[in-house]
């Protein structure tokens, strides 16, 4: 019996069989050492954060190099214009003779530079438009298989933080349950990658959800409690905790005051979704865990105020020699300006505990007042001894308490307490004292705060009891320099200035130098 050849077709659809097993069996052993291995590699010890890490050196050094690519494509097509270029210049010589502007216009050479220049700027636009005017999306990835494509680096962050919490809750519920969770089956981490090429991009809520739908664990629609930022419960009865929460605030809604807005002082959020079904709890238990907590449900009322102000006017002052010295003249009386305030004042259990200003605006402006300060003394403000010039240390001031007599070693000049002590000539400050607030009599302590000034000529002064003095020692002061302010520091009945004078003989009364100023008691 003659044995006949099986045909060409069937041969044919038998190797192609037998490929199409060999080629199932080869891919099914990759998957399964890839899914060995990542078992392994979630075994090991901080391989989340491992992982997290490799994942941001890789995206940085992606980024980096398209970012080189966009600058060598840029940088070629400026060198092939340079090669053009220099090219033409190198061949030039070989071009035939100039026989006329017609043989110029038509050599063969100035046209190959031509199209050689013309080729390297199209190379060169290609380049930019295809390089820096393509957008770059990012291609997320679980487990080797694209869920979907994202604009930004924050959706995704934002979709896999969210997922996380699902996660994290599921696990916490069956812990509190006292049921062992499978975090195998929770596992999750998706990885992305730049890309030009998708159909379209997803949102962040989408986003969320194809990611749990590559978890492979069971889900359900259901609505998740944040409690100040942080996902707390889960609940199926989405629309009963709304209308309950609302109620609770209810009684504090005023529906005919615009300017108040009543809310929870813990940040009480309420979103939708996909979550997995271990962690939704009873509506009754999420209910009873919010209200048990008095300050979690606690209510507050943020009312809107607007109130008007008036706005201090400045008052700026110069010296003037125009006038006598202390006299004060005002050129343009100030004006208070006006502003209206709005603020947000937050009241619980009726208590006012904060206040937000939310809006200042100014209704007009303040005037400000102008005024001028005569420097000019008087002639009996002037003193002179031994050729020395001294002026009044309390110009506008002649009350004399007291000369220097018998055991009193100076003037005392009486007045308002801060009044301006001026320097009575130009010298250096050699000496200041601050007083210990220990009243004493018989040495220098009883003189409170005070200033030793050394002029010229062996002459010196001291000014005693100052409120406070604004010189230090080493410092030279002018004449007419406030050095400081009236007071009555030290071993004092009032306020007022003690003055001394030195001279090469010692000391002296003021009274030599002063001779004719007019006191108002002598």
């Amino acid at each position: 019996m003659m044995k006949t050849k099986p045909p060409r077709t069937s041969l044919l659809d038998a190797w192609r069989c037998r490929r199409t097993v060999r080629s199932w069996k080869k891919n099914e052993r990759r998957s399964t050492a890839r899914q060995k291995l990542l078992a392994r590699v979630r075994a090991l010890p901080y391989w989340h954060e491992i992982g997290q890490m490799l994942y941001v050196v890789g995206f940085l050094v992606e980024y980096t190099l398209i970012r080189l690519g966009r600058s060598l494509g840029w940088f070629a097509g400026l060198f092939l214009r340079g090669f053009v270029q220099l090219l033409g210049i190198l061949i030039r010589p070989l071009a035939p003779p100039d026989t006329g502007q017609a043989a110029a216009r038509f050599s063969p050479v100035w046209l190959l530079q031509g199209a050689l220049l013309a080729a390297s700027a199209g190379l060169l636009a290609w380049t930019v438009y295809t390089g820096l005017d393509r957008s770059y999306v990012l291609q997320v990835e679980v487990n080797g298989s694209t869920v979907g494509y994202v604009a930004s680096e924050q959706v995704f962050e934002g979709a896999r933080t969210t997922v996380y919490e699902r996660i994290q809750s599921a696990q916490k519920v069956l812990e509190e349950a006292g049921r062992t969770s499978d975090a195998s089956g929770f596992s999750i981490w998706p990885t992305y990658t730049l890309t030009t090429d998708y159909d379209h991009t997803m949102g962040q809520t989408e986003l969320v959800n194809a990611l749990l739908l590559a978890t492979g664990g069971e889900l359900q629609e259901a609505t998740a409690v944040y409690l100040d930022g942080e996902l707390q419960y889960v609940t199926t009865e989405g629309d009963h905790l709304r209308s309950y929460l609302q109620n609770t605030l209810l009684p504090y809604e005023d529906v005919d005051d615009p300017n108040q807005r009543v809310d929870f002082v813990h940040d009480i959020q309420l979103v939708d979704g996909l979550f997995f079904s271990d962690s939704v709890q009873p509506y009754s238990d999420v209910l009873t865990r919010l209200s048990s907590d008095e300050g979690l449900l606690q209510v507050r009322t943020i009312e809107r105020q607007t109130y008007e102000e008036e706005i201090p006017y400045p008052v700026y002052t110069e010296e003037s020699a125009a006038y006598d010295f202390g006299e004060t003249v005002v050129l343009q009386a100030g004006q208070n300006g006006l502003r209206r305030i709005t603020q947000d004042v937050t009241i619980i259990d009726g208590v006012q505990t904060d206040t937000q200003t939310v809006q200042v605006e100014t209704l007009s402006d303040p005037v400000p007042e102008r005024r001028v300060t005569g420097t000019q003394l008087k002639d009996y403000m002037y003193g002179s001894i031994g050729g020395y010039d001294f002026i009044w240390p309390a110009p506008g001031y002649r009350n004399i308490s007291q000369w220097m007599v018998g055991n009193h070693t100076g003037v005392d000049i009486t007045g308002p307490n801060g009044t301006p002590i001026l320097a009575a000539a130009s010298g250096t400050v050699v000496q200041t004292y601050t007083w210990n607030g220990i009243v004493t009599r018989g040495d220098w302590n009883s003189y409170g705060n005070y200033v030793v000034i050394e002029h010229e000529g062996g002459y010196s002064t001291r000014y005693a009891h100052m409120l406070q003095f604004i010189v230090s020692e080493g410092e030279y002061v002018e004449a007419g320099q406030v050095i400081g302010y009236m007071g009555s520091t030290g071993n004092s009945t009032g306020t007022h200035l003690h003055f001394e004078m030195y001279g090469p003989q010692g000391r002296f009364s003021a009274r030599l130098a002063f001779p004719d100023i007019p006191v108002w008691n002598k």
